[in-house]
């Protein structure tokens, strides 16, 4: 009896392990134990932290979280539509009035969607003497053999007969005698006009005859130049291949040319469409082309030949100034040429130039400039202005910046700031318009 009644008891009691409920329910419950900390996760790391870290920065930091942006009295401002640029990124400013900036590796616009060094060592030609490169203005293909130019609407390409300070006259390429004199627009006389002479802005009385220009014409009547291209070359070829991805044309010739151009101001007439596009070029096509040389890369040798000139700074070439100066000062194109034709080419500048101001930062968008360099710019500025140099020096001291936190980095100027500042206390009134020219003559035999 004791032992049935053991056994009893033994059967009665509960089982302290719960029932298996299988590897499917199991994985279940782990897929939604993950669904439930994903989603609060999400919340918390995408919604509530940002939004608070969002809310503390606009009421604390509201012009720092929003850009930095500036307007023009350097104040800081919340609208696009208020601001002249960011404390943050630097901007070109060329006029002898204001302070240069540091050379940007992202482009002359100082994009901070491209955002880059150079990646160039030392020893690199293209870092020291500068590359160029052949661009297309006006690119004519056929899927036949070569056929002739065919006219372009308002875009005359001819050879330079005369220039004057209000008319152009040009004869058509090829050696005919027949001329046609074309009055400049008065938003571009001279000395203004808008030449793009090896990618710069020059005189249009400059231009030497026998020059191959392509004329830009308004539509009034008679028409009237609005922008004069100086081409350096004619070039007739085959397709050998398109890159509209990099927009290049190579040709077939025995150099493997490659043509540059540009997708918004090359004109691509391709089989008497003047409305085509790059990707209407493709291989086996016969080309012509107006081309002109235009910098690829400048190089610290251009740099500092424009730095010395631009602050009157004496110095001494291996390459005499008259190989790339001309009456509108220098050519670009010209200098690197004439340097990476050169043996060991060498500049010694009377005074050292800040290593800044011929060389960009890692960045390519650095808005500071050092304070050696601004103060070197700093006799230039006063000139332009016609204020004391000693005041410009004191504005430099105003807007230098120390190293952060006290030791990381060297003091700099930031350019932006201490522009507008110059601008508030000495400003400089606007050149007055350009007079008026006359109407385009009748061809002239």
């Amino acid at each position: 009896m004791k032992t049935e009644s053991s056994q009893s008891a033994v059967h009665h009691q509960p089982d302290d392990n719960p029932p298996d409920k299988g590897f499917i329910a199991d994985m279940l419950d782990h897929i939604k134990v993950s669904i439930i900390a994903t989603i609060v996760l999400a919340i918390v790391v995408c919604g509530i932290y940002p939004a608070l870290v969002w809310g503390v920065a606009q009421a604390l930091f509201h012009n720092k979280a929003n850009g930095s942006l500036i307007g023009k009295d350097g104040q800081p401002v919340s609208e696009d539509k208020d601001a002249v640029g960011s404390a943050l990124l630097g901007q070109s400013f060329s006029d002898a009035k204001y302070f240069h900036p540091r050379p940007s590796a992202a482009g002359s616009g100082y994009d901070p969607t491209a955002s880059q060094g150079s990646n160039l060592g030392p020893t690199s030609a293209k870092l020291m003497f500068g590359t160029t490169k052949d661009f297309a203005y006006t690119v004519f293909a056929a899927d036949k053999s070569h056929q002739a130019v065919g006219p372009v609407s308002r875009r005359v390409q001819g050879v330079v007969a005369t220039v004057t300070k209000t008319s152009i006259t040009v004869s058509p390429q090829g050696g005919a005698a027949a001329k046609t004199t074309y009055a400049l627009d008065p938003a571009v006389a001279d000395p203004n006009t808008v030449v793009n002479f090896h990618g710069r802005t020059v005189h249009a009385t400059t231009i030497p005859a026998g020059a191959i220009v392509e004329l830009k014409l308004s539509d009034k009547t008679p028409p009237a130049v609005t922008a004069i291209n100086v081409a350096d070359q004619e070039i007739d070829g085959g397709v050998s291949s398109v890159d509209t991805s990099a927009n290049k044309i190579t040709l077939n010739d025995s150099s493997a040319t490659v043509l540059n151009v540009d997708p918004k101001n090359t004109v691509f007439v391709v089989n008497g469409s003047s409305d085509a596009k790059l990707d209407a070029v493709t291989p086996d096509m016969t080309v012509h082309c107006v081309v002109a040389l235009v910098m690829d890369y400048d190089g610290i040798a251009d740099r500092v030949i424009h730095y010395c000139q631009d602050n009157k700074i004496e110095y001494k070439s291996s390459v005499p100034d008259s190989a790339f100066m001309d009456a509108d000062g220098v050519d670009d194109m010209k200098l690197i040429t004439a340097f990476n034709g050169t043996s060991g080419p060498n500049i010694t500048p009377a005074t050292p130039v800040p290593a800044d101001a011929v060389t960009a930062s890692g960045s390519g968008l650095d808005p500071h400039i050092s304070v050696a360099n601004a103060k070197v710019q700093a006799a230039r500025v006063a000139d332009a202005r016609k204020m004391p140099v000693e005041k410009v020096k004191e504005l430099i001291d105003t807007y230098t910046e120390g190293a952060s936190l006290g030791i990381l980095g060297d003091p700099g100027v930031n350019v932006l700031r201490l522009n507008l500042a110059l601008d508030q206390v000495a400003p400089v009134a606007a050149p007055p318009p350009a007079p008026a020219t006359t109407a385009a003559s009748s061809p002239a035999s």
